[in-house]
């Protein structure tokens, strides 16, 4: 899989004469409707020998405008990636959100779509919109622009995506049940246990265990309390942990032997429900 700039992608349309089935949405937590929606554009690809192509967004735009209250992020950049290649996306697009950018019309931003690859199909959700908010299209106007803009294109919607507990799968949703400490549930919805990427930020391993400071952390944390959970080591080793998390950081200790810290580092943390013990 291949990453882009928007705009960048905009002024160098190397993808111009590439057939494509796109989706496009904000992928937040890229729980099991989005990956729906992913499957299904690359299972069209795949039928008719066409690339996939994935649109998102470096920030939630309805966060970014104030529209909805501000959260960090489900899944870091590293693990959006690495998601969306392992669904099959052969190139991934990330539009850097601004004020200028929200200005853009829905048939506006779909003729930049239109200008940088071949469009062939484009796959979106049921709640799917686009566009400044006075001009913004679902996908009824959609279908309609791409009617001028890419003729022979058409446009596929799946129906929403809804648990066991009858519940439809969003990111919205996703954050409530996670600020809760509901964490089976969330792994419900993302179809896999929550995930912190800790790759990027620095520890420290004490007696009492690794100890991280939470106040750069991108992403969303559970509330205050004991978790388990399992880490995966940089060399692919995955440990048995208690999770204790408060308003200082989070406290890591491994149930069976510790690792060598000096030569492994902590990669990634998977917390799967509040521990009774």
């Amino acid at each position: 899989m291949i990453r882009y700039d928007f705009m960048y992608l905009s002024a160098h349309p190397v993808l111009w004469q590439t057939p494509m089935c796109v989706s496009i949405g904000v992928f937040d937590g890229l729980h099991i409707g989005h990956q729906m929606i992913l499957k299904r554009a690359v299972a069209i690809a795949k039928e008719h020998n066409w690339n996939t192509m994935a649109i998102t967004f470096d920030k939630n735009p309805k966060m970014a405008s104030k529209a909805q209250p501000y959260h960090e992020r489900l899944t870091s950049e590293a693990q959006s990636v690495d998601i969306f290649a392992k669904l099959g996306i052969d190139h991934l697009v990330v539009i850097d959100f601004s004020p200028d950018f929200s200005k853009l019309t829905a048939e506006e931003f779909l003729a930049f779509i239109c200008s940088f690859c071949t469009l062939k199909a484009m796959v979106v959700g049921e709640d799917f919109r686009c566009g400044a908010p006075v001009s913004s299209a679902g996908p009824v106007q959609l279908q309609e622009y791409l009617s001028r803009l890419a003729p022979s294109a058409f446009l596929e919607v799946p129906p929403f995506v809804f648990t066991a507990t009858g519940e439809i799968a969003s990111s919205t949703i996703v954050r409530q049940k996670l600020l809760k400490g509901a964490l089976e549930e969330v792994q419900s919805m993302l179809g896999r246990p929550y995930s912190l990427d800790l790759a990027p930020y620095p520890s420290k391993f004490t007696e009492n265990g690794l100890l991280y400071r939470t106040g750069s952390f991108m992403q969303l944390l559970p509330p205050e309390g004991k978790y388990e959970g399992s880490i995966v080591l940089s060399d692919a080793r995955e440990c048995a942990v208690l999770v204790y998390v408060d308003a200082s950081g989070i406290r890591i200790v491994c149930k069976d032997k510790v690792w060598n810290h000096k030569a492994v580092r902590a990669k990634c943390l998977s917390i799967a429900k509040r521990s009774v013990t």
